[in-house]
């Protein structure tokens, strides 16, 4: 379904429309509360399949996120692109909860970049979530420590296709030998059948963006904010799944992002990196059930 969204960034009016996948509970389902979940960087709602699948008795809405999959860039009163930073991004979530009436007993579940959105939007935006789940949280500074070589790799990459030609720079951010490369940096442990599925899975939506400007914008959005910027202002039941090989965050970054939100909780998903909601959905379902049975009772 296409939901028509309105929202504000630094007094400034946005409008737009959001695509959103609606999966509908168990007709047994004694759940009440929903859950909206946020993708990462370059996916859309593909991505948060296996976590749906995994969490059957609950009503789940995934959108794809502005410029991505089948959600338009979100634009100003007169019509002009916005800037996709992330504060649009929290708006966003905010003027889609408001179409679904989300909120109060509901949960909100972000996926990597997406955990950085749905951090901004609880501190930005105080909506009454009953919980929030960071799937891969993004907790630690990419340019410092043993993270920087991996991170100026990759700042190189999109600084070279922000110069490119056009379509030079779109055959370059969708090269499937990038797409390796990255799927060789973030796999821990990868049989034949997962390294299969995740390959394809990125062959066919990690291209799914609607133009360079607005990737770009939302890399830069994605690599230069962290959860941490936002946790202390978080005030609702927030619990962290990291998996315990996650190259793009650190057990010391994890440790002080939990520590930094008033209600967090962490929990480390054994022999899982940064891509949880592949490597390990059924852990990551139950771990969501879990939290939300603690925080939300659920109806009789």
């Amino acid at each position: 379904m296409t939901i028509p969204i309105r929202c504000e960034v630094r007094g400034q009016q946005i409008a737009g429309e959001v695509a959103v996948w609606k999966y509908s509970p168990q007709p047994e389902s004694t759940r009440s509360q929903r859950l909206l979940l946020i993708h990462g960087f370059r996916g859309d709602h593909h991505g948060m399949q296996l976590i749906v699948d995994g969490l059957p008795e609950f009503e789940v809405l995934v959108p794809d996120l502005p410029g991505y999959g089948q959600s338009p860039p979100l634009c100003t009163a007169d019509g002009v692109t916005h800037e996709h930073t992330v504060n649009l991004y929290a708006a966003a979530v905010e003027g889609l909860s408001q179409a679904l009436h989300l909120g109060s007993g509901d949960c909100l579940i972000g996926h990597s970049f997406g955990t950085v959105v749905c951090a901004a939007h609880c501190a930005q935006h105080h909506r009454d979530w009953s919980s929030v789940v960071l799937s891969a949280p993004i907790s630690d500074n990419i340019f410092r420590g043993r993270l920087l070589p991996g991170a100026t790799v990759v700042e190189l990459y999109y600084r070279l296709c922000q110069v490119l030609p056009e379509a030079a720079a779109n055959a370059v951010l969708r090269s499937p030998t990038v797409l390796e490369v990255m799927n060789l940096t973030l796999g821990v442990g990868w049989d034949r059948e997962l390294t299969a599925f995740v390959k394809d899975q990125h062959r066919q939506f990690f291209g799914g963006y609607w133009n360079r400007k607005n990737l770009l914008e939302s890399y830069h959005a994605s690599s230069r904010h962290t959860v941490k910027e936002y946790a202390s202002n978080v005030r609702v039941p927030t619990l962290l799944l990291a998996g315990s090989q996650d190259t793009l965050s650190t057990p010391k970054g994890r440790r002080l992002l939990r520590e930094s939100l008033p209600q967090g909780h962490l929990e480390i998903i054994r022999g899982s990196g940064h891509l949880v909601h592949y490597e390990k959905p059924a852990q990551l379902a139950r771990a969501v059930r879990q939290f939300v049975s603690c925080v939300t009772p659920h109806r009789q």
